[in-house]
């Protein structure tokens, strides 16, 4: 209805111009004025031509650099247009509609140099672009997308806009082409003081992960060339007349849960949250490393998942999980945990990180601590706006045996996180 009705009226404008000039020719007489009205008959007949010209079938492909980045980087976009009537066009814009996720910028670990001002990385994004095809049938513009923010961007749609030469005649169409992006977090090395492990046997874990453990002796065998010579059992090799090792237990890995606070907080911090995710995909990818038993778990609007697996496919779902999530749902974080605590998290070392700290969540963590085998804390959040509150919490956490990082923009714009576990 509304591209009848705009049809109609450009047919009209059309009309009305031809019908003015010749009544003026008519009436006026003389050669002036046929000579003004023949001289701008091509102008008419060529109005007319892209009145009923269509855009609507143009062939309009968008291509991209990658689709899939990591937030800071840039992408470069080529836009291809094909026509299969060549008629002769002045000029042509396209426009591009940027989704709302895009209307902001991410600049790695720069973005926390200033966290008090978090509207400094608003950017409204717009992209239009000019040409002058004339008889051409394919028409090629580029640009770029800097700064792309973490998430899931779906670029949906594109203008395009034609006219005559003295904007009597307008046209445009809006093609539907859709086009993802996926900006994983923004990742860094992290150095852990304390690395978790623990043995078959004992009370209580130690902090190593890739050392080898010879002191719990499990058992004697028969001396293998290339065995240490500090492993030979005398004893046992007095009595059997034979040459004997002892034998020692095999370590094992941790079982290790990271769970991110996702639930969204009234007067939380927009760079808080994004630290916490960056600071949580940096974790994972410092401890997948080292081959650890390891899951991850969000707890927000729902609880996402993911148990201990080590392949590129389940990296992969953690990855695109964290460029996707978001903070949302109204059930409070130390609630949540408190669920999990009665169902699986006993017997676990327990990696949180969170942007947010109440009485609730010290409660929460303080029965976590009890049944746990370890509980460290990692708290995102800017030391401006750290309250008398917060400390008096944080203190409490170590009182209790909780290992407690406080991370602010003094950590997130190192290059390497450094964190005690």
């Amino acid at each position: 209805m509304k591209q009848s009705v705009r049809f109609t009226a450009r047919l009209a404008v059309v009309l009305l111009i031809f019908a003015v000039l010749f009544s003026y020719a008519m009436f006026q007489g003389g050669f002036v004025s046929w000579f003004l009205f023949y001289s701008f008959l091509p102008l008419l007949l060529y109005m007319v031509g892209l009145t009923f010209y269509r855009m609507d079938n143009w062939e309009i492909e968008r291509r991209l650099s990658k689709r899939v980045t990591t937030a800071g980087e840039t992408i470069y976009v080529d836009v291809h247009i094909t026509r299969s009537f060549p008629y002769p066009l002045y000029y042509c814009v396209i426009e591009e509609y940027f989704p709302e996720s895009l209307m902001k910028r991410d600049t790695h670990f720069d973005k926390y140099q200033n966290m008090g001002k978090p509207d400094d990385l608003n950017k409204p994004r717009r992209m239009r672009k000019a040409a002058f095809p004339w008889f051409k049938r394919t028409i090629r513009y580029q640009y770029e997308i800097e700064e792309i923010p973490r998430g899931e961007h779906h670029l949906e749609a594109l203008r395009v806009k034609t006219g005559d030469f003295f904007g009597f005649i307008t046209k445009e169409v809006v093609h539907q082409l859709d086009n993802k992006i996926i900006a994983f977090p923004y990742k860094r090395p992290v150095k852990l003081k304390e690395r978790a492990y623990s043995f078959e046997q004992g009370v209580s874990p130690s902090f190593k992960l890739n050392e080898k453990n010879t002191n719990v002796v499990s058992g004697v065998r028969e001396y293998v060339p290339g065995d240490r010579f500090a492993w030979i059992d005398w004893k046992t090799t007095a009595k059997s007349n034979q040459m004997m090792t002892k034998e020692f237990e095999q370590e094992k890995s941790v079982d290790m849960l990271i769970i991110l606070n996702a639930v969204y907080e009234e007067n939380m911090h927009p760079l808080s949250f994004e630290g916490s995710v960056e600071f949580s995909a940096s974790l994972l990818e410092e401890i997948y490393n080292r081959s650890s038993q390891l899951a991850f778990m969000t707890l927000g609007e729902g609880k996402r998942y993911f148990p201990f697996q080590q392949d590129h496919a389940y990296k992969d779902m953690i990855q695109q999980h964290l460029a996707q999530v978001r903070p949302v749902g109204q059930t409070p974080f130390a609630k949540q945990l408190g669920r999990e605590l009665s169902q699986n998290l006993t017997g676990m070392l327990l990696l949180i990180v969170s942007h947010h700290l109440d009485t609730q969540m010290f409660t929460s963590l303080t029965r976590l601590a009890q049944k746990s085998k370890r509980v460290v804390f990692f708290y995102v959040k800017p030391r401006s706006q750290m309250e008398f509150q917060d400390h008096k919490l944080v203190k409490q956490l170590v009182n209790n045996g909780i290992v407690v990082n406080v991370i602010s923009e003094e950590e997130l714009i190192q290059q390497e996180f450094e964190v005690n576990t």
